[in-house]
């Protein structure tokens, strides 16, 4: 085989020209900025993917304090249809299940007309969320909870005994004492759609009020 042979073969023809040092050290510089680049945009949607599935506040993620299971509540993924008239309710059970006392003292049971008592409800409602605050979720502490017990729950209780209802309500069945009792937002939402479906549907307003939890 001649050197004109050799000096013509095809694959001689295809084979780029070999790169110098320099630009090697370019093509593998522009890679690893590539890499960081590409290495960045995977942590961000990582972080985002993991804010997407992560349970909500509604997963409780109990916090080691916690003794007991939380109430059910409207903030669950599976009361999401509920609303927050459920969460106290629940609260109430929980409550009653957990902080009666000495007889004699005033960590005393909710009584079961806690309904009937306007100022009650309007102080259950805060009590059940600073309770959901200080013991369920990520930003929750344990000074939060212990703080709770200290001084939320105590004047809670104080108050609920000396001013939101009748002793004999703690006994003998609901006595009126204080404000009247009232329908709670919720409840007036619900006999609205009740009213405005009962329209539609021609059948005049509903007679009767929606259960109560």
């Amino acid at each position: 085989m001649s050197d004109d042979d050799i000096a013509e073969r095809p694959d001689d023809q295809d084979r780029p020209e070999p790169r110098s040092l320099d630009e090697l050290d370019e093509v593998v510089a522009g890679l690893e900025t590539l890499a960081k680049a590409l290495g960045r945009q995977i942590e961000q949607v990582s972080e985002e993917l993991a804010e997407l599935t992560e349970e909500p506040e509604t997963d409780p993620r109990l916090a080691r304090w916690l003794m007991f299971l939380p109430p059910a509540a409207a903030e669950d993924t599976e009361h999401r249809g509920e609303t927050p008239l459920f969460t106290i309710a629940h609260f109430v059970q929980y409550y009653n299940e957990t902080y009666v006392g000495n007889p004699g003292t005033r960590a005393v049971a909710i009584p079961d007309c806690w309904l009937d008592h306007p100022g009650l409800v309007a102080e259950l409602a805060t009590l059940a969320y600073t309770w959901r605050e200080a013991h369920l979720g990520k930003n929750a502490t344990a000074r939060d909870a212990q703080y709770w017990h200290d001084h939320w729950r105590a004047g809670f209780a104080e108050r609920m005994a000396t001013e939101w209802v009748h002793q004999r309500c703690r006994s003998d069945g609901h006595k009126t004492a204080g404000a009247p009792a009232r329908p709670d937002r919720f409840t007036l939402e619900h006999r609205e759609r009740q009213a405005r479906e009962a329209a539609e549907a021609g059948v005049g307003d509903p007679l009767t009020a929606p259960e109560r939890p």
